[in-house]
C-alpha cells in the first residue's frame, strides 16, 4: 500500500485481529472463559484474503480488511462469543469484519491508497492477549494460545 505520510500509525507489532473485546476481566471469569474455549471446537486453520482498505469515521479507524466474508473467522468469532457469554462476559453484538487497525485518530481522512493491498495471512491459533495501556500507547500481553486443527 502507498499512501502519503500518515500520523498516528498502529506500530506494526500491535497489528491483530479481534475476534471477541472481552474489556476488563477478574480471575475467575478469566479462568471459566478458558475452560470454555477449551471445550469448543475452534476449527481448522484458514486463510484470511488481506486486499481492502477502508476507514470509519466515528471511531476514525483507518483499516486493512477483506472484501469478502471468510466463513472460518466468522464462525471463530461466533465461538469465542458464545464461549465468553457462558462465561458471563458480555460482547458486542456487531457483526463481525475481520480489519487489521493501521492507523487510528487520523487528523484528516485518508486519501485512497496509490496501490490496492493484496496480503494472504495464515490464521492457524487464537491468542487471548491483555492489553495494557501506558505512556507510549498499547502493548499486549499473551495470557494464553490455542491452535486451530
Amino acid at each position: 500500500m502507498c499512501w502519503p505520510m500518515l500520523e498516528r500509525l498502529v506500530p506494526i507489532q500491535n497489528f491483530h485481529i479481534t475476534v471477541a473485546f472481552l474489556g476488563e476481566i477478574n480471575n475467575t471469569t478469566l479462568q471459566t472463559l478458558s475452560e470454555n474455549i477449551d471445550d469448543r471446537d475452534l476449527g481448522a486453520a484458514f486463510e484470511l484474503s488481506l486486499n481492502t482498505v477502508g476507514y470509519w469515521p466515528d471511531s476514525r479507524v483507518l483499516w486493512l480488511g477483506s472484501s469478502e466474508a471468510c466463513v472460518p473467522a466468522i464462525k471463530l468469532a461466533q465461538t469465542c462469543k458464545q464461549a465468553a457469554n457462558r462465561a458471563g462476559v458480555r460482547v458486542s453484538g456487531r457483526k463481525f469484519e475481520p480489519h487489521v487497525t493501521l492507523a487510528r485518530n487520523p487528523a484528516a481522512p485518508p486519501p485512497a491508497p496509490l496501490l490496492d493491498p493484496d496480503f494472504l495471512m495464515r490464521c492457524d491459533s487464537l491468542q487471548l492477549y491483555q492489553s495494557i495501556l501506558d505512556r507510549d500507547g498499547a502493548r499486549y500481553v499473551e495470557i494464553e494460545s490455542w491452535g486451530l486443527s
